[in-house]
Order: C-alpha cells, then sequence, then structure tokens
C-alpha cells in the first residue's frame, strides 16, 4: 500500500472562511496566540505572544475561537471531499487525513497528475495543506506534519524519515525526554539500538509506536465511514451580507458532496441550502438540476445564477447544504479516439435557465390524446402522455398558423406527405392535409392544406 497524507497545519484559523490574506490566531486560555497564520506572521505576529503585542504588530488582527466539534466537523468535510480521490481515508485528527493511493495511481494518471488535481481542488477551497507520500501511513503523517515530502525514490524517503527528530515522532513526553536523555536525536538512531534492550529500558509501547512508523502492514489507520446522508453545515466567523458572498463557503460544501457521490458512484437532482441569519432567521433556498449530476462545478453554476435573483432578508452568519438521496450515475460511452471536447447537455442547458430565469420559466412539454397539434402539446403539470411515434412532428410549433402566399407556395420541394388529420367535431373540428417542405434557404417546415383550398405554416423543424 502507499499512503498520501494531507496535512492542514492552519485548519484551526481556514475553516472560518475569511480571506486568506487577512491576519487571523487564535488565543490559548492565558490570553496568548496559540496560531498565526502566515498572513500575521509576516507582520511578526508569532505563537507564544501577549495578545497585546500581538495587536501592537498588526492591528488589523482578527481573533477566531474554534472548538473541537468544529475541528472535527470540518476535518470530516475534508474527509468526504476526499473520497473524490480515493476509496479508503482515515482520519488523523486534529488536522490531517490519510488517502489510500497505490490502487488509484492508474486511474488518474500517475502520481503526478494525481497530486496536481489534489493541489488545485485545495487552493480553490481556500485551506493551505501539506502534502506527502509515504511507504506506511504513520510515516507519511510524521513527514506531513514537519513538512511536504513528495518523494517517489524509496531509498530518499526511508532517509528522510530516519531524519526526523525525536521531538517530531509523536510520542509521549516522557518516553521522548528519556530517550533524548541518553543522547539519541533521530529516529535512525533509535532504529539501531537492539529492540529487546529498547524493550527493556522503555517498555513495549515504545516499540509499538516504533512499528506504526516503518512497518508498512502494522497497524493499519481506521477507515473513514461516510454518513447515508448528505447534511454538511459551515459556521462563519464574519456576516455575509450580499448573496454572492456565499459562494466561497458554498463551494467547500459542494467539493465535499462531489466527493460523497463518487465514493457512491451517485448523483442528485436537488439541493437544499439553509442561511442560517441574524437573529435566528433562516432563508431556504431549493436548487435543481433537470437530469442530476455529482460535479461541484456544474452545481456552483447553478447556484450562483440563482443568487443573482436572490436578495438576502438579513446577514448570514452560517449556512447548511443538504441533498437529496442519491440516484445511480449515468455512463456516458465515448469514441476513443476522439478529442475530449466540454459539451453542455441538454439538462445543464434546462438546469441553468431555470436557476437564472425561474423554475417556472423553463417547463418541459406534455402531450394530451387528441389529434389536433396545437392541442396535442402542453405545458399542464401532470399531462404526462408520450408523443405519437412514427410521425414527422415539429419542435417549434406556431400559436397560429399562417397563411402562405402563392409565390411561396411555388417555391417549396415537398418531401413528405401528406398525413391527414380530421378531429375535433365536438369542440372545434378540422380537416387538414400536412406535409413536410423545405424552402430555397434550406428551412424546412410543416405545412398543411386545409378544406378551403388554403394552405399555412404551422410549424418549423430544427
Amino acid at each position: 500500500m502507499r499512503w498520501l497524507c494531507l496535512h492542514f497545519p492552519w485548519l484551526s484559523l481556514e475553516l472560518h472562511v475569511l480571506p486568506q490574506d487577512s491576519p487571523q490566531a487564535l488565543l490559548d486560555n492565558r490570553q496568548r496566540i496559540l496560531l498565526a497564520n502566515p498572513a500575521a506572521e509576516a507582520q511578526g505576529v508569532k505563537a507564544g505572544q501577549a495578545l497585546a503585542t500581538a495587536l501592537a504588530l498588526s492591528p488589523e488582527l482578527t481573533l477566531l475561537e474554534t472548538s473541537a466539534q468544529q475541528l472535527r466537523q470540518s476535518l470530516e468535510q475534508l474527509a468526504l471531499w476526499a473520497g473524490g480521490f480515493s476509496a479508503r481515508i482515515s482520519l488523523c485528527p486534529p488536522q490531517s487525513l490519510l488517502l489510500e493511493i497505490a490502487s488509484m495511481l492508474h486511474y488518474f494518471g500517475g502520481l503526478e497528475a494525481l497530486l496536481e488535481q489534489i493541489n488545485s481542488s485545495i487552493q480553490r477551497s481556500g485551506y493551505s495543506a501539506q502534502l506527502a507520500v509515504g511507504e506506511t501511513a504513520r510515516g507519511a503523517e510524521l513527514l506531513a506534519r514537519v513538512g511536504s515530502c513528495i518523494e517517489s525514490d524509496s531509498e530518499r524517503w526511508w532517509a528522510r524519515l530516519h531524519a526526523l527528530n525525536i521531538d517530531q515522532l509523536g510520542l509521549p513526553a516522557k518516553p521522548g525526554e528519556q530517550l533524548r536523555g541518553v543522547g539519541l536525536r533521530s529516529l535512525g538512531d533509535l532504529l539501531r539500538l537492539p529492540r529487546n534492550e529498547l524493550a527493556q529500558r522503555f517498555g513495549q509501547s515504545l516499540l509499538r509506536e516504533l512499528e506504526k512508523i516503518v512497518e508498512p502492514g502494522a497497524a493499519l489507520p481506521e477507515p473513514f465511514i461516510a454518513p447515508e446522508r448528505f447534511s454538511q453545515r459551515v459556521d462563519l466567523a464574519a456576516e455575509i451580507i450580499h448573496s454572492q458572498g456565499l459562494l466561497f463557503p458554498l463551494r467547500r460544501l459542494l467539493e465535499a458532496l462531489e466527493g460523497f457521490l463518487r465514493i457512491r458512484q451517485q448523483q442528485v437532482a436537488q439541493l437544499h441550502i439553509s442561511l442560517f441569519q441574524r437573529d435566528s432567521g433562516e432563508q431556504q433556498l431549493t436548487i435543481g438540476h433537470a437530469g442530476g449530476t455529482a460535479s461541484a462545478a456544474h452545481w456552483l453554476e447553478l447556484c450562483r445564477l440563482q443568487l443573482e435573483r436572490e436578495k438576502l432578508r438579513a446577514p448570514v452568519l452560517a449556512l447548511q447544504l443538504d441533498a437529496e438521496e442519491g440516484q445511480g450515475q449515468q455512463v456516458h460511452n465515448a469514441d476513443l479516439f476522439a478529442p475530449t471536447q466540454a459539451q453542455t447537455t441538454p439538462a445543464e442547458l434546462i438546469s441553468r435557465l431555470r436557476s437564472r430565469l425561474g423554475k417556472d420559466a423553463v417547463q418541459p412539454l406534455g402531450w394530451c390524446a387528441d389529434h389536433r397539434p396545437e392541442r396535442a402539446c402542453t405545458t399542464e403539470t401532470g399531462k404526462g402522455e408520450r408523443p405519437p411515434t412514427g410521425l414527422a412532428r415539429p419542435g417549434w410549433l406556431l400559436a397560429t398558423p399562417r397563411r402562405l402566399s402563392p409565390g411561396e407556395q411555388r417555391t417549396l420541394h415537398w418531401l413528405r406527405g401528406p398525413e391527414r388529420i380530421c378531429s375535433g367535431w365536438w369542440d372545434g373540428p378540422v380537416q387538414r392535409d400536412y406535409y413536410v417542405a423545405r424552402w430555397p434557404d434550406g428551412r424546412c417546415g410543416w405545412v398543411f392544406n386545409d378544406s378551403s383550398g388554403d394552405w399555412f405554416i404551422h410549424g418549423w423543424f430544427g
């Protein structure tokens, strides 16, 4: 097995969905800086500083509070997102994820292509991560905490692992202090000692920790089990007053949704967004996709189009995304040798129009059991008859048939017909002979000759 560890050193700050270029920090219970982001560190703010000193160095410093529950929830959202890149994910609280990638390298086209996609997705979501690839899960985790380590050569990777200091092995404080007291400085120093002597002097627990680090099959991490239903929430550190400002936190939730659906090979056709507002208000949004999709990019575009029409009733403090029960994902066969092109499907086009214009502005066509064309086609809800098969019917039917002049009739090239329609004796009788005709400019129309002998154009073919 081969492992990839994603370590998020500033997750406690970045989960609040604030701009990365704004200085931010966490405080401990002694009112000292516990963690500062790179923007704050660039202004001189460091861990351990007194609050007064930090504010003097960075007057615009934003002080945040992060609970253990928020941190765990954010890590689980990232685990759902990682489902788009690996089938086996493990949580390494409080700030790391482990992904088994040996089985995914061929699918993504190699390690470099996989890491490029992961880095791109992380940057879009506004997170910062240190990546380390390793032959043991625990070893990759320890290296990621120190810094990024992408070593494709096995010997160099083991050398990097053995060079870790005793302080970087995540050992309890007392054994670590004892090891330093006898002059051991690195993992390599520790591994060169006889195992039985280490066990006698420092106990079996130390040997078990070493096995986790250096033995590929020892104590595999517990896999993350995704929930049965997708329902995720983001709490905001700052109020959002404009609807377009919701797109950035929505992106994180939609990326998590895409990973969640990829694990299950599913897609969804409708999302529900709850906006929790100041003074305990709540605003609900429902966004649909005509054919269903799992793509975060497609859903984000639909959210953007609908939010352009929405006006927030009050500033938003948190938002929650709920997805309906997933449906099986359709597999499309493509030409193996054809170049890949981005194409908009009819379902995506319909979904975009509904998001921009409103759900009622785009309605599907239904069919009634009536031979008269102007009465057979309807947009009424509940009309579910199938259109007639084997008959030529235009996609664009004119609201009122237009009379053709004798000169126009003489220019037509007749392709098909006649098809007689004689019906409606009870509420508007018609007797017509329909033909498919081509105009000189290439257009194809549906024309008819009525009982009076006049000619009309009734519709156009696409």
